[in-house]
């Protein structure tokens, strides 16, 4: 039985979200592919590359926030940096740990901890806190943000990677052409899970992806609320995220639309 959400309070959706990271365990990025195909994989490489540049090289370590099965903390330890990753899943963890190299577990430290408990028990200043397809899991993402902006050391930078944006698209035939295109997208990655079967955990999600409930998020609240924390914002990145790489190029270089933004900021 789903629960209004009206009803909705900070600790259901934590309870939700541990439920249903529970049931993704090491199938997460094959149930995920708008994570890692080659269009999303060419926008993350950019994304790190830029961090890496607007980094202060004091050599303070990272700290990724909801660090998953590690698609983007493995990127980082393979460059060679420090980092400490936190998620609230005990299964994620230990996938992540069992992909980490050996060689590069001596800069790698994992938190099984919801992010509001950590930031209480942690006071470590960081030289990038790195936030990827979190905010919308959150009951209150703003709050937490806030926690968070005094973590960072001077020069450091805020990454704000691969959120659901909310937005109006502008006219009704760009719609229609944006929704069909979602459709065969959708149509072709059921038939692949099928074929690897792996289940689809569609209607597990609906509680877990709180603030998907509210239309996504609107980078300009971000931008306003990292500005008022003393932040300069260095890039907003918008575009259109599917399952296969293909889909999302049509969409976001042909048809113009988006649904997903990437944002990064500096102390």
């Amino acid at each position: 039985m789903s629960t209004p959400e009206s009803t909705l309070t900070r600790e259901k959706v934590l309870e939700e979200n541990k439920r249903v990271h529970k049931l993704e365990d090491q199938f997460y990025l094959d149930r995920h592919p708008e994570q890692t195909n080659f269009y999303q994989a060419r926008i993350l490489r950019k994304t790190i590359d830029r961090v890496c540049f607007e980094m202060n090289p004091s050599g303070e370590s990272i700290l990724e926030l909801g660090c998953g099965t590690g698609y983007l903390y493995l990127e980082f330890l393979k460059r060679g940096y420090e980092i400490i990753g936190v998620d609230l899943s005990t299964e994620m963890i230990s996938v992540l740990e069992d992909r980490i190299p050996k060689n590069y577990r001596r800069r790698s430290r994992l938190v099984v901890s919801d992010v509001e408990t950590f930031a209480n028990i942690d006071d470590k200043k960081y030289s990038a806190i790195i936030v990827s397809a979190l905010l919308h899991h959150l009951y209150d993402f703003e709050s937490v943000i806030k926690m968070y902006c005094d973590r960072l050391i001077p020069g450091g930078v805020f990454l704000i990677f691969f959120e659901p944006l909310k937005q109006d698209i502008d006219t009704p035939i760009r719609y229609s052409m944006h929704k069909a295109l979602a459709d065969i997208d959708e149509a072709f990655y059921r038939r692949k899970m099928t074929r690897k079967r792996i289940s689809i955990l569609e209607k597990e999600y609906h509680h877990a992806d709180y603030q998907r409930q509210f239309g996504g998020i609107d980078p300009d609240r971000l931008t306003g609320l990292f500005t008022k924390e003393g932040l300069k914002i260095i890039k907003v990145e918008k575009y259109c995220a599917r399952r296969f790489g293909f889909s999302s190029f049509l969409a976001t270089s042909i048809l113009k639309t988006q649904n997903t933004f990437n944002l990064l900021a500096k102390k």
